[in-house]
């Protein structure tokens, strides 16, 4: 990688020319030059092309077999402007739904005093409040880093499984917590918890050109298991005064799940299709 920014930096000291006449011709900032130079960042596959022109040289000159093998894991997951566009609104929204699930479940149960008058009710209430919490500072960090542009690979893999990891624990709390545990349902979502851990960090931190037809799978399951379960309490509640109650809360979980699900689709859909063109 470090040949490629020296490539630039010699090419262009040779046309006598400053970064920012480079970026002036390429409409980019100054600092995107000097990241390319000191060989913390490629240019998108378009601009390269278009850089490798501006100094009368050709991309084969200007890379190598490594960097071709190190341009997907180093450069954001998203490179091209809509794309970036939908990352960050798919991050944006994410956050959002997330942060109203969390206020609603603050006011309507963490606020109400006589939901500690049980001592496993109130470790489930906190418990639950808590991983709203730390799923929206997730999401936030998401959303800062895909403005700074900086959601590379290894950024993309902890958001993932950082996300999975809080919802899997909490999980495991609540049926510890309750009367009549589910240890079967809860050991198949363990199941497709570390499955998809395990596959998201295998997709990620490989240079191998994986398929992530696991993570599509495993990730559409847990969409369409939160969307069943949500019919079947919807029809369960029909009729009772829990009626108005679920339609929020239910609704806004499955909103929240499934925004959550449809970010790691995309961004693992986009990664893949840069390694196959990068790499094929």
């Amino acid at each position: 990688m470090a040949e490629f920014g020296e490539n630039i930096r010699k090419a262009r000291e040779e046309m006598g020319i400053t970064q920012q006449t480079l970026a002036d011709k390429l409409y980019v900032t100054r600092q995107a030059v000097s990241r390319w130079e000191n060989g913390s960042r490629y240019p998108d596959l378009l601009t390269a092309k278009a850089l490798a022109k501006s100094l009368d040289t050709t991309l084969d000159d200007l890379l190598t077999d490594d960097d071709m093998r190190t341009y997907p894991e180093v450069n954001p997951v998203i490179e091209y402007p809509m794309t970036k566009r939908v990352q960050t609104a798919l991050f944006a929204a994410a956050f959002a739904i997330n942060l109203i699930l969390t206020m609603w479940y603050f006011f309507y149960n963490i606020t109400d005093i006589r939901a500690f008058g049980i001592g496993n009710e109130s470790v489930l209430r906190i418990t639950y409040f808590s991983t709203y919490i730390i799923i929206i500072s997730v999401l936030l960090y998401g959303v800062v880093k895909s403005i700074k542009d900086t959601v590379n690979p290894k950024a993309t893999a902890c958001i993932m499984t950082a996300i999975v990891s809080v919802d899997f624990v909490s999980n495991v709390f609540f049926e510890l917590l309750t009367d009549s545990p589910a240890w079967f349902g809860l050991l198949n979502y363990a199941l497709i918890d570390i499955l998809f851990i395990v596959s998201v960090l295998r997709f990620y931190y490989s240079k191998k050109l994986y398929r992530p037809i696991l993570i599509y799978v495993l990730t559409g399951l847990v969409a369409a298991l939160n969307l069943a379960s949500y019919i079947h309490n919807l029809i369960s509640v029909i009729g009772t005064a829990d009626l108005r109650k679920f339609l929020t809360n239910g609704t806004l979980k499955l909103a929240a799940v499934l925004m959550i699900e449809i970010l790691f689709i995309y961004m693992t859909a986009v990664l893949y299709r840069k390694r196959k063109l990068t790499k094929g």
